[in-house]
């Protein structure tokens, strides 16, 4: 990096005086290459006009850039230019050197610097006490050292926070390399790291196989650990990544990502590591010595129109992944698919294989085999908005119920404005189902069939008003309609619909389940007012409230008391938001349960930033147990409610340092379930933090852990 930058000075200025024509005061515009002419207190021509001497604040231009300085000499006999006496050349204002003397000779392809100092663009300051340039060859750079600061774009003498210092730079042209020699890394004056020789591809190299920046980390379970990568580059469109992870306790983890870019624009990446563990705990799932897992995905173009693709991971035992902070995840799915789209038309062909990776009892997980998705947009001239959809579903498992769904469903909507503004928007729908399901504990199948329309109508009248204190509109809102009974099996299984969130955002909706297996049906009707206030300071205010009545027909619903759909009228949902330029920003939603005259659902959260001083964020989460939506499926005596607290707080110290913490208290159980506070430095050079960390979940072999975080960056330029 810090040759690559010496480098691009030299050929600027190889560039600037490569001319063999110096014209003085004078432009030729007729000649074939870009003209260089000076300004200066005094102009001398010598030697019978061979040379050419610009004194007294001599200015010497070509094309963008200028360079100025107490002397200027052009030599024609030897081919020599040598700018003296606080020599500064810019491009623009864009890139700015300073030397205490630059000399250039044998046409200029060979030259000497003395006291060199260069600030680009992006706030990047490279000096050397002396370069030996030779840029057919080599070139060697004495004293060299890199750092960035944006402040040093204004100013030459500002501070560093870091640098890298060698003692001699080589550029290797021939091979492309750049070899520093007794580099060192300072960071605040003080030396952290020394290496007798360092080597690293020159600028004109994208990619080359080395070593990467290396990690260290602790645990209470591996010990201390060292992972140093390093990337093998196999050809022109793919490479090899070997990180082993060097633990103290458990032995070398062989952690390999293979990525490769196809000729058609794909992209295949695949990840495998494993570990033969020292010491293991007899509480770990699966293998205590062996444990592996492999992740890979990607995405293969077929024409203008198709892709097919997969996305898997595989795991030995369940907690592997998490133990050694491979992939936090609790649940994945593994997939292959087929995906097209042209047009507005679309089609998804998948194979999907759930997997959970917690210690629960549950239904073993099932495989989709297939699962396929579909979209027709008729487009027709006075019938637009006209679809036809599928989706098709084969539920399968290593054991237990089985299911297979085709669903299919024709789909009209519109929206008419009328003169006075009034806002219709009528829907219509037509779907049928058919399923086919097989009871293990019977061992029979089961064919049903249902048909299931859908009418509805939402009608608004928005009222615009400018307000002393802003814009506003208030929008009355009806939405009624009819959706056909749910017709049901005692056989018939519900893989996609456990779930039902009743709240604002679906309240004039008529069928409201989150997934085909059921259906919301019955006629309805749902009042709700909107309202939204855009304020003279920036902010932007949104709220509204409403509730759904079930007029007549099945209520799919009506035993699900924490659906908020299970009476004749529903509870009441609101929600209230507010923006005032990303500064304050406050967010409330809540459901009202008549029956108890209660708020069963409460969710609040606020953030506030001041990005020079402070951010702080706090959210409240209080659902009760007979709302809590996790609770579907399970005895009345099981349900369980949800209250959580959490936050995070950012607050400067100066303008450098500051304080950071976050943490999330169940104030069920009445403990943290996560805490972190630490302490960050960041400037325009650097940004490094060290923070302590409590995670108070546990599960089998992973256990409470505490530890010492600490991130380090270095600012940098952002073609580095």
């Amino acid at each position: 990096m810090i040759i690559s930058r010496y480098i691009y000075l030299a050929c600027i200025i190889v560039l600037l005086l490569a001319s063999p024509n110096l014209w003085a005061i004078e432009h030729d515009t007729n000649d074939l290459y870009p003209s260089i002419y000076f300004e200066a207190d005094n102009l001398l021509y010598e030697n019978d006009g061979q040379n050419i001497k610009a004194s007294g604040n001599a200015k010497l231009f070509y094309k963008s850039y200028i360079v100025e300085a107490m002397e200027i000499t052009y030599f024609q006999e030897s081919d020599q230019v040598i700018a003296e006496g606080s020599v500064t050349m810019s491009d623009k204002g864009k890139v700015k050197i300073t030397a205490n003397k630059i000399t250039l000779s044998d046409e200029l392809k060979n030259g000497f610097l003395e006291g060199a100092n260069m600030i680009l663009e992006d706030g990047s300051k490279i000096r050397a006490d002396k370069a030996d340039l030779n840029l057919t060859k080599s070139s060697t750079f004495k004293g060299a050292s890199y750092t960035f600061c944006e402040k040093c774009i204004e100013d030459d003498d500002c501070p560093y926070t870091w640098e890298f210092q060698s003692e001699e730079v080589v550029h290797d042209e021939i091979n492309k390399k750049i070899i520093f020699k007794n580099i060192k890394f300072n960071v605040l004056d003080k030396t952290l790291l020394s290496l007798p020789q360092f080597t690293y591809p020159d600028f004109t190299v994208k990619r080359q196989s080395g070593f990467l920046v290396p990690t260290y980390s602790f645990s209470n379970f591996y010990g201390h650990a060292m992972k140093v990568p390093y990337i093998y580059i196999l050809d022109e469109s793919s490479d090899l990544t070997v990180s082993p992870f060097v633990t103290t306790k458990q032995g070398p983890l062989f952690d390999f990502e293979y990525r490769k870019k196809t000729k058609n624009g794909g992209d295949i990446y695949i990840n495998p590591n494993f570990i033969y563990q020292a010491d293991p705990l007899a509480v770990a799932p699966g293998d205590e010595k062996l444990r592996a897992s492999i992740q890979t995905n990607g995405t293969i173009p077929i024409n203008d129109n198709f892709d097919w693709g997969w996305d898997a991971t595989y795991a030995t035992d369940d907690t592997y992944m998490r133990k050694y902070s491979l992939d936090g995840r609790t649940k994945y799915n593994s997939n292959i698919y087929l995906e097209g789209l042209k047009g507005q038309n679309y089609l998804n062909v998948a194979a999907i294989n759930y997997k959970n990776l917690l210690n629960e009892t549950e239904t073993p997980q099932a495989i989709l085999l297939p699962r396929v998705d579909h979209q027709y947009n008729f487009n027709l001239p006075n019938l637009k908005n006209l679809s036809f959809e599928n989706n098709i579903v084969n539920v399968q498992r290593a054991s237990g119920d089985e299911q297979i769904r085709l669903t299919s469903e024709l789909k009209w909507d519109e929206r008419y404005i009328s003169n006075n503004g009034i806002i219709i928007e009528p829907k219509l729908s037509l779907r049928a189902d058919h399923l086919r399901t097989f009871d293990e504990s019977e061992d029979e199948f089961t064919n049903f069939s249902r048909i299931t329309p859908n009418l509805s109508t939402s009608i608004s009248w928005p009222f615009f008003d400018n307000a002393p204190y802003g814009k506003q509109i208030i929008e009355p809102k009806i939405a009624f309609g009819y959706v056909g009974d749910e017709e049901k099996h005692a056989d018939l299984l519900n893989e996609d619909a456990q779930t039902f969130n009743f709240n604002s955002l679906n309240l004039f909706e008529m069928n409201r389940s989150l997934g085909f297996d059921r259906i919301d049906g019955g006629s309805k009707i749902s009042l709700g007012v909107n309202y939204s206030l855009q304020d003279d300071i920036g902010g932007l205010l949104n709220a509204n409230i409403g509730q759904s009545y079930h007029i007549s027909g099945l209520n799919s619903l009506e035993s699900d008391q924490w659906s908020g759909t299970d009476n004749y009228h529903s509870d009441i949902v609101g929600s209230i938001s507010y923006n005032l330029n990303d500064a304050v920003i406050l967010d409330y939603k809540t459901r009202y349960d008549r029956s108890s005259s209660d708020n069963s659902i409460n969710e609040f959260n606020l953030e506030m930033h001041d990005f020079n001083n402070y951010s702080f964020g706090i959210n409240y989460t209080d659902i009760e147990a007979e709302a809590n939506w996790l609770n579907s499926g399970l005895n009345a005596n099981n349900h369980v409610a949800l209250s959580e607290l959490s936050g995070f707080l950012e607050f400067g110290i100066t303008p450098d340092w500051s304080i950071i913490s976050s943490g999330t208290f169940n104030l069920e159980s009445d403990d943290f379930v996560s805490n972190q506070i630490g302490l960050r430095y960041d400037d325009e050079c650097l940004a490094f933090d060290i923070g302590y960390r409590e995670n108070l979940f546990t599960d089998r072999d992973i256990k409470k852990d505490r530890s010492i975080l600490f991130n380090f960056e270095l600012k940098t330029s952002a073609v580095d």
